[in-house]
């Protein structure tokens, strides 16, 4: 049995509860009789730097330590391996950075590099590093002596030990004010998508659709209803609605589940991947909001990023969805290397169109070039963005949001700090809509909560 310390180092926005990725890793690592702790530099209420965090790994003395590696907080985590290296014996990255840049966290210290869904892999590492052998070759697995390919996509996504298992690994004082459990990250019901667009950097599950059954998907809302009270089910599928017959089967057995009764859920799924006649079914079953991703309102700039959709296909399905009863959420983009200042308006325009039926527009928005994208692979080298992740000054900490008045928290939402770092080097002309856009979002969502809070606190009528 080995001693393993998952960490995550600090992104530059907090995360409200435990990432759902390191959560089944270190389930993943449990079911193998594994002792594992869960360092989230990156959660919502824990103030601890660098320092602290090396004692924190000292004082649990780990054989292996595991970094969660996102492009937003590599350098970071490349900084903080360096202090952890007399540590633990080993130091192994993941996630969705090392996914895209196996070779890189290798270049930074790191003794092994892992590409791709880890849940089986990494076990597997840690088997092989306490052996005393050389590490066996593995897919995904890249160390400094055998450069390795991506991991395959898992099959058996029914196999998978469940995050929950993983919620004593955390402190719940990290993330909730009663310090009493760790807030639920929720649950994902399958995995990849099928989809092509440029901008997308996804590539730890990939684009094979692979689903869970609907019985193993319900058994874990049961286990955490039954376990923890859970009620309300976050789906952080990339396209729940991807397939039509395994989504009305999973609608179907939730309805058929006698604890689940009164549960809620909500999902994501691209804007053209959901029709409207089987919204009815999912607000049926519990279904409560639908993110939707649509990014721009501009039939070219949605050929360009590879969209597979039209304006109109997505006024119907978010329509529909709020005729079905539903919290409507949409994701609009900014600032598409293509873009200029009348597809900048016709998108102003459709958000405009639209927002008699949207109760949120996903806050911010300006494109990120990430590594791994088409548009990063064709644009880095043109505007001289190569390797930005690495200077910390371009991915700034931001202020901690759950700890900020209200007022405050609004002002940051109406900037994007990403527009400061002008990847694409904007016309005044574009910059200025770019900016409009994201104030325009961050006061829609505020009127919306506006309107929440008047119906809760307004007398009832006589």
């Amino acid at each position: 049995m080995a001693r393993v310390l998952l960490i995550m180092p600090r992104l530059p926005q907090r995360l409200g509860a435990p990432y759902l990725g390191q959560q089944a890793i270190a389930a993943a690592l449990l079911a193998r009789g594994h002792e594992v702790r869960c360092l989230d530099l990156a959660a919502s209420r824990l103030e601890l730097d660098d320092r602290g965090a090396v004692a924190f790994a000292e004082a649990f003395a780990p054989d292996v330590m595991g970094l969660t590696l996102f492009t937003n907080n590599a350098a970071r985590g490349y900084a903080l391996a360096r202090q952890l290296r007399p540590v633990a014996r080993w130091i192994v990255a993941g996630g969705p950075h090392p996914t895209v840049c196996p070779g890189e966290p290798l270049a930074h210290g790191i003794d092994v590099s892992v590409a791709g869904e880890g849940e089986l892999v990494l076990p597997a590492i840690v088997d092989g590093l306490m052996s005393g052998r050389p590490l066996p070759s593995l897919p995904g697995v890249s160390t400094r002596d055998d450069a390795g390919t991506c991991a395959e996509a898992i099959a058996d996504l029914d196999g998978l030990a469940w995050p929950l298992h993983a919620y004593g690994c955390y402190d719940p004082s990290w993330y909730s004010a009663d310090g009493r459990t760790v807030v639920p990250g929720g649950l994902c019901t399958s995995r990849g998508c099928p989809a092509r667009c440029t901008f997308c950097a996804n590539y730890v599950t990939g684009r094979a659709y692979r689903f869970r059954s609907a019985a193993s998907v319900v058994a874990e809302m049961r286990a955490l209803h039954d376990q923890y009270g859970v009620m309300h089910f976050p789906f952080w599928d990339d396209a729940f609605t991807a397939l039509r017959p395994r989504q009305n089967a999973l609608c179907d057995a939730i309805l058929a589940e006698p604890s689940l009764k009164n549960a809620t859920w909500t999902c994501i799924t691209p804007g053209n991947m959901v029709k409207p006649f089987d919204l009815e079914r999912m607000r049926k079953a519990g279904c409560v909001a639908v993110n939707f991703g649509i990014e721009s309102g501009d039939l070219d700039i949605l050929r360009v990023i590879q969209k597979g959709q039209r304006p109109e296909h997505v006024r119907a399905a978010v329509q529909a969805a709020k005729q079905a009863g539903m919290t409507t959420v949409v994701n609009i983009m900014f600032g598409f290397p293509e873009e200029g200042p009348d597809s900048l308006q016709r998108t102003m325009d459709l958000m405009a169109d639209l927002a008699p039926w949207v109760d949120y527009y996903n806050n911010r928005g300006v494109l990120v070039p990430f590594p791994g994208t088409t548009i990063y692979d064709r644009w880095h080298a043109h505007y001289g963005f190569t390797g930005w992740w690495l200077d910390v000054a371009r991915v700034p900490e931001e202020p901690n949001p759950f700890t900020q008045p209200q007022d405050e928290v609004q002002r940051l939402l109406e900037i994007d700090p990403t527009l400061d770092q002008d990847f694409f080097r904007y016309s005044d002309a574009v910059r200025d809509l770019i900016a409009a856009g994201v104030r325009w979002k961050a006061r829609h969502n505020q009127a919306t909560i506006a309107r929440m809070i008047a119906s809760y606190t307004s007398p009832a009528p006589p």
